[in-house]
C-alpha cells in the first residue's frame, strides 16, 4: 500500500510540473528597536528592542509568505494559494491563509468561477495605504466573474456569494437564513482601455453582522462599498507619470452611525529613470471626526538603484467633534529617512528612523511622542 502511494505522488509530481506551476513568496525580518513616551500621570512609557521588520512585515518577528498559482495544460483550471506566516511560535499561532481557491474559465475565457478561501480580487482597492477586498471571508465562497469579449476595452463584472466576513457576525439573537446569506453577497465591475481604469466592489449588509454580534442583538453594520480609478491618458504622453485614487466606505446605513467610516487617499507621482517623487493626499471620516493627510516622498536611484535613499514625511489635522486637542495645529507628524541597498532583484538590506509627535489624548498634556530604527532585511523569490 505504501509503495502504490509513493508511486501515485511521483506520478502526480510529474503531471503537475509538467504543466504550469508557480510558487513565489518573500521572506522579512530584521531588529528593531522602539521607544514610545508620553506624559500622562499613569503613562506605561516603553522603550524594547525585539525581532521585527517595519517594511509591511506583521507585528510579530517577521513574515513568511508563500504563492502558489496552478494552471491546468488546457490552460482553463487550476488553484491559487497564499500563505502568511507572522508569527512563528506554535503557542501564538502558526500560518494563516490569506486565499485558497480553485478557479475555472469557461465560454473562450468570458466566463470564470472561482471557489474556496477568496481573495486577489479583480474588484479590490489595491494600494498602497489600504489594501480591501469585500469578498474575504473566514467562511469562503463562490466568485462569478463575466468578461465579455463583444464589449470593447476590457470589462469584468460579477458577484460573489459567501458567508459573513467575520468571525463575530451570526453573534446575535436570528437564526441564519437563506435571505440573510443573500444579503451578504457582492458585486463587482472592473473597466479599463486605453485612457483610464476603473473598479468597485460593494457588500449588502444582513441583520447578522459584526455590529450585532458585539451588542448580543440583532442589527446591521451597514453596506460596504471600495473603489480604485486610474488615469492613461497623462501617463501615455509623460513617462513615468501617473496619478490614481481609491477608497472605501464602511456602515453605510448601519443602525448605529457609529459604524460608518471612510478612508480616501489620492495619489500622484513621477518616477523616471533616476529617481521616484509621490504625492499622497487622504481623507478620514468617521461619526464625529475627520482627518486629513499631506504625505510625500522622495526616493534617488544611485549605480542602478544598487543605492537607494529615500525619505517620507507626513502632515495629518483633525477636526470635528472627535477632534483629540482643541487647538492642536496638526493631528500627528511623522518623518522617516531610509537607506536601501539591493544586493539583486530579489534581495535587499535597509536601516531606517522614524519619528512622530501625536495629539493623542483630550487629556493634558496631549501629546505622545514614538521613535524607532529598524535594520530590516528581505528576500522575495
Amino acid at each position: 500500500m505504501k509503495k502504490i502511494f509513493i508511486v501515485m505522488l511521483i506520478v502526480t509530481s510529474v503531471s503537475v510540473f509538467a504543466q504550469e506551476f508557480k510558487v513565489s513568496g518573500e521572506v522579512k525580518s530584521g531588529i528593531l528597536w522602539e521607544k514610545v513616551e508620553n506624559r500622562q500621570p499613569d503613562a506605561d512609557n516603553t522603550e524594547k528592542v525585539k525581532l521585527n521588520s517595519k517594511d509591511d512585515a506583521g507585528d510579530s518577528y517577521g513574515r513568511f509568505r508563500i504563492n502558489t498559482d496552478y494552471t491546468s495544460t488546457a490552460g482553463n483550471l487550476g488553484f491559487r494559494v497564499r500563505l502568511n506566516w507572522d508569527n512563528y511560535t506554535s503557542s501564538n499561532g502558526g500560518p494563516t491563509w490569506s486565499y485558497a481557491f480553485g478557479w475555472g474559465n469557461f465560454f473562450d475565457n468570458q466566463l470564470t468561477l472561482s471557489l474556496g478561501k477568496l481573495g486577489a480580487s479583480p474588484w479590490g482597492s489595491g494600494g498602497p495605504e489600504m489594501w480591501r477586498e469585500l469578498e474575504v471571508s473566514n467562511f469562503g465562497g463562490m466568485r462569478i466573474e463575466f468578461k465579455p469579449s463583444f464589449v470593447p476595452g476590457k470589462l469584468n463584472i460579477g458577484f460573489v456569494l459567501n458567508w459573513y466576513d467575520d468571525a463575530a457576525d451570526a453573534g446575535g439573537t436570528k437564526e441564519p437564513t437563506i435571505l440573510d446569506l443573500l444579503q451578504e453577497s457582492v458585486v463587482g465591475m472592473s473597466y479599463a482601455n486605453d485612457w483610464f481604469m476603473l473598479r468597485f466592489a460593494y457588500r449588502f449588509d444582513s441583520d447578522l453582522d459584526n455590529g450585532g454580534a458585539r451588542s448580543g442583538s440583532d442589527g446591521q453594520e451597514g453596506t460596504k462599498f471600495v473603489y480604485r480609478v486610474e488615469e492613461y491618458m497623462i501617463r501615455r504622453a509623460l513617462d513615468g507619470f501617473s496619478i490614481w485614487a481609491l477608497g472605501e466606505f464602511t456602515g453605510i446605513g448601519a443602525s448605529d452611525p457609529s459604524f460608518f467610516f471612510t478612508r480616501n487617499w489620492l495619489f500622484v507621482q513621477y518616477a523616471p529613470q533616476s529617481f521616484t517623487t509621490q504625492l499622497r493626499f487622504g481623507f478620514e471620516k468617521s461619526e464625529n471626526r475627520a482627518v486629513i493627510y499631506a504625505k510625500p516622498t522622495f526616493s534617488y536611484n544611485f549605480l542602478d538603484k544598487l543605492i537607494v535613499p529615500s525619505i517620507m514625511f507626513c502632515y495629518a489635522q483633525d477636526f470635528g467633534e472627535g477632534k483629540r486637542w482643541p487647538g492642536s495645529p496638526f493631528a500627528y507628524l511623522e518623518f522617516e529617512p531610509k537607506l536601501q541597498l539591493n544586493f539583486s532583484p530579489g534581495a535587499y538590506a535597509a536601516f531606517s528612523y522614524y519619528y512622530r509627535m501625536e495629539y493623542k489624548y483630550a487629556r493634558t498634556p496631549p501629546e505622545e511622542q514614538t521613535q524607532w530604527m529598524n535594520l530590516r532585511f528581505g528576500i522575495t523569490f
